[in-house]
């Protein structure tokens, strides 16, 4: 709606400033230009239109002011540069100049070619303080440097409008586009409250693994200590029952034996009638602890459990 009361205005506008005091002389191209515009037809207007000035009495500078927001309204922005430059050098003392000076800079602002546009909205806004569309030159000047990412000189122009115009049919929209510099403003925020939490994170992270390296290597040397204490034990314990073995077997005699010496000792005590004293008194048996089976049994499976375990923190290898 807002666009089709622009076109009718500059429709009327063309319309009263052509031929002041006669009624023009349109041609077929003209005509239709006008109707194709005033349907919003913005293609079929910019086509007719572009026929109309190419003869010599319909290139007038409203005419060209309809040219020039056909494309604008289509977004044929290169072709609009190109016809407001055409229409400045040629129609310097227009009324309509200021209004396509203004159309210029708005549309090198939609071609992204923010610095052009800063240069030229710039330029209207110190040649036509008043102008009604000053407001909106500011606006454009602040999309310029939004896109750019200048986010602070932007908001401050946005604000100007916001404050300084509050009528202004761009003061909605620098609303919103406050609205949005102070959600991109959070983001940022969190995002780095984010970045702050991943590095401490990944600080602590590493040094949890770090300590946890250091735990594992610790309990496997204890382990391995543990293992190796076990195995000398066990051997400990398999040369005690060995020697144990040895020395059991040196004190025992045969049964012949026994019966043997029995006899003879039979006849020696009937032929002696005292008894004979012995000089010295014979070496009594070694005592040897004999190896409990239990001990023996429990330190092997320790040292089995404690290899089994020593495995599985090596990954089998």
């Amino acid at each position: 709606m807002e666009i089709k009361k622009k076109a009718l205005g500059a429709l009327a506008l063309a319309f009263s400033l052509s031929f002041a005091g006669a009624e023009p002389d349109w041609n077929y191209s003209t005509l239709k230009g006008f109707e194709s515009y005033r349907n919003s037809e913005w293609t079929n207007a910019a086509f007719y239109l572009r026929k109309a000035v190419s003869l010599p009495e319909n290139s007038v500078d409203s005419v060209w002011y309809m040219l020039i927001m056909s494309q604008m309204y289509s977004e044929s922005f290169s072709s609009a540069i190109n016809d407001c430059d055409y229409f400045l050098k040629t129609f310097e003392d227009s009324m309509l100049r200021p209004a396509v000076e203004y159309q210029r800079g708005r549309a090198y602002a939609c071609s992204h070619k923010n610095d052009a546009a800063v240069l030229a909205l710039s330029t209207f806004c110190n040649e036509y303080p008043e102008s009604p569309m000053f407001s909106s030159a500011l606006y454009w000047i602040a999309e310029c440097f939004y896109n750019d990412c200048d986010y602070e000189t932007s908001r401050g122009l946005y604000e100007r409008i916001v404050s300084e115009y509050p009528d202004s049919v761009k003061t909605e929209d620098a609303k919103f586009k406050l609205y949005l510099i102070q959600q991109r403003e959070r983001e940022q925020k969190l995002l780095y409250l984010l970045k702050m939490t991943g590095e401490e994170y990944l600080s602590t992270r590493e040094n949890y693994e770090k300590q946890l390296r250091l735990y594992q290597t610790e309990n496997m040397a204890e382990l391995r200590a543990q293992l190796e204490a076990a195995n000398r034990r066990i051997k400990e314990l398999e040369q005690n029952a060995t020697a144990s073995y040895q020395i059991v077997s040196e004190t025992i005699v045969a049964p012949e034996t026994v019966a043997a010496e029995s006899a003879v000792q039979e006849s020696v005590t009937e032929s002696v009638t005292e008894p004979v004293v012995q000089s010295e008194a014979a070496p009594a048996p070694v005592k040897v602890k004999p190896v409990s089976d239990e001990e023996m049994y429990s330190l092997k499976e320790k040292a089995k459990l404690i290899q089994r375990m020593l495995d599985e923190k090596n990954g089998g290898k």
